[in-house]
């Protein structure tokens, strides 16, 4: 009888980590959510708690797991009637050490709280909603792990009338984690954004501004920046002979409008959780962006000279003048660098969504707007010492004409949203190739010596060579191209249907880093044949007005272009595989094939 018992007790040992296999972790954890009132007003914004109780001795994985194989925390929260859902935020994980592993684990114990922002639409009717959670979680004691699990609850969210007297409920819970949702760092959706929350609340603020300073620098590797560069350097390489003294005043003032209208645009799309360079989506931006260009280039050919209103004229003095309107072009100059975002400005724009501190908001992306625009501030001051060198006004006029075509160009780029695509190239080269043959053969500027003619010419050729490239078809939609389909929710329910994945890809004609994407990444005829076995959607956000598109947009939370997600079969986003910003082929073919296994 001895050895029978023994010999259970065996076998009970050596299956138990085979019935974990079998076993799921929602068996030792109980999951609900905690809501900060019974009932809500149209327009509403208010935080959710979502409660996990583990069994004593259990434990869950962090939302980022230390050890490969072990499976995150993750939380997935949707609504209806255009209930907006903010980013899930998760706390830190205890680090702990387990038998089963050598490295310390990150976890989730005892009772921990995740957390959610929802905001009510101030045109909902009154009427019960749904707010749909579901939990991916796996639990682990100190031997082995369960089997993972989805968790999914229903939400009720009762919203009356305007007016109508909604008081709080659950205020001790929530006071007693007020101090948690400080700590909790943003979701981190694009992989390798560094959490701004985190390294605040560990370095100060003076650090931070620092590390935001020279992420704001590093934006200036990407090609986003390539239209500020022919606009700053003939805006300033253009201008009436000046004193060298006030070029580097013009310059700073240059920077501080830049900055000014760069932050606040960031600011706003923090707030209101609209996507950062929205307002190049409206057609009217659009056309006054290219309006002042126009404006400006005539200004180049001699047509007039661009003044403030006299008012402001009187105000400031003949001396100020300049700098009014240098402050307006560097105030243009940010509407145009919006766009300028990857997976830093994205975390900055969660962050700062995230605390609703307006103050610290508006410091923290007029920061990154100095380090952006630091390299333009010494653009602006070379490009702007070609008028004082001496014996200039022999070649000026000339030279002026040369950023007056540029900035029609520049126009017209701007243009692009708004002029058919089978088109555009066409116009664009034709511009340039007139451009060319008006700036090195037909203008009548004074022009004194060989030397010079020469490169009247060799600048002749070089624009008449841009245009005739634009107007020659493009090699790269002569191969095989991805099969690129409209997306929409109908779409993805058509995919998950049929089993496949789906990769989706937000993008716009106004992004320089959208159309890397499109002719160095998915142009690769790796890519090409890989995605053969994915749904490829494509989301246009080069205007607004979809509806489907705004949709899906707010959704999955897109602040930026490009941002490319990827679902897997089921329809589940893998956050690990999302990207904001340019990645090569041989990244994007490695995501693909990461998705797929």
């Amino acid at each position: 009888m001895k050895k029978a018992l023994i010999a259970i007790g065996l076998l009970a040992m050596l299956a138990s980590p085979a019935l974990a296999q079998l076993t799921p972790s929602s068996s030792v954890v109980k999951f609900k959510a905690v809501e900060p009132k019974e009932k809500y007003n149209p327009g509403d914004s208010f935080r959710l708690l979502f409660e996990l109780k583990f069994k004593d001795g259990w434990h869950g994985q962090s939302h980022n797991p230390t050890m490969e194989g072990l499976i995150a925390t993750s939380l997935k929260l949707t609504g209806e009637k255009g209930i907006g859902i903010g980013r899930i935020a998760y706390p830190k994980g205890e680090m702990e050490k387990f038998a089963f592993a050598e490295e310390l684990l990150s976890t989730y114990k005892g009772t921990t709280y995740l957390g959610a922002t929802v905001a009510l639409p101030p045109d909902i009717k009154p009427d019960e909603y749904n707010l749909e959670a579901t939990l991916t979680i796996q639990s682990c004691d100190d031997v082995a792990c369960l089997m993972p699990s989805d968790m999914a609850i229903t939400i009720p969210i009762k919203v009356v009338p305007d007016g109508e007297p909604t008081p709080l409920s659950n205020q001790d819970i929530f006071k007693s984690t007020e101090s948690l949702f400080e700590e909790i760092s943003v979701n981190s959706e694009f992989g390798g954004m560094p959490a701004i929350g985190d390294y605040l609340s560990d370095n100060g603020l003076l650090l931070t501004f620092i590390l935001v300073f020279l992420g704001g620098l590093a934006l200036n590797l990407t090609p986003c920046v390539y239209p500020l560069i022919p606009i700053t350097v003939s805006y300033f390489g253009g201008q009436s002979e000046s004193k060298k003294g006030k070029l580097v005043l013009n310059a700073v003032i240059y920077l501080l409008g830049m900055a000014v209208m760069y932050s606040s645009l960031g600011l706003f799309a923090a707030l209101t959780g609209s996507m950062f360079g929205d307002l190049l989506r409206h057609p009217g931006a659009i056309m006054v962006v290219a309006l002042i260009l126009v404006a400006l280039a005539l200004s180049m050919f001699g047509l007039y000279e661009i003044r403030p209103p006299a008012a402001l004229s009187q105000i400031g003095g003949k001396n100020r003048e300049g700098l009014f309107g240098t402050f307006m072009m560097g105030l243009t100059v940010g509407i145009i660098a919006a766009p300028c975002i990857g997976p830093f400005v994205v975390g900055l724009l969660a962050y700062v969504g995230e605390k609703g501190d307006p103050l610290l908001g508006f410091s923290m992306f007029f920061v990154l707007a100095l380090g952006l625009g630091l390299p333009f501030l010494f653009l602006a001051i070379f490009s702007g010492a070609i008028s004082v060198i001496p014996s200039s006004g022999m070649w000026m006029v000339w030279v002026k004409q040369v950023f007056g075509v540029i900035l029609l160009g520049m126009a017209l780029y701007f243009l692009e949203a708004l002029i058919p695509e089978n088109i555009y190239h066409y116009i664009l080269g034709i511009f340039l190739v007139a451009g060319g043959i008006y700036l090195g053969w037909i203008t009548k500027a004074q022009t004194h010596g060989s030397g010079f003619r020469m490169v009247r010419s060799i600048v002749g050729i070089v624009f008449v060579g841009v245009g005739l490239f634009f107007i020659a078809p493009s090699q790269a939609n002569l191969g095989p191209r991805i099969d690129w389909q409209e997306a929409s929710r109908e779409k993805m329910a058509a995919s998950m249907s049929s089993g496949k994945p789906v990769i989706m890809d937000f993008s716009a004609d106004w992004c320089l880093p959208c159309k890397e994407l499109d002719h160095f990444t998915f142009a690769d005829q790796r890519v090409v044949e890989y995605s053969e076995k994915i749904d490829m959607l494509f989301a246009d956000l080069t205007t607004s007005g979809n509806a489907e598109v705004e949709a899906l947009k707010k959704k999955f939370g897109v602040l930026g272009v490009p941002t490319v997600i990827f679902l897997d079969s089921k329809g589940n986003e893998r956050s690990d595989l999302r990207f904001v910003g340019f990645v090569d082929a041989d990244d994007f073919l490695d995501r693909m094939k990461k998705l797929t296994n």
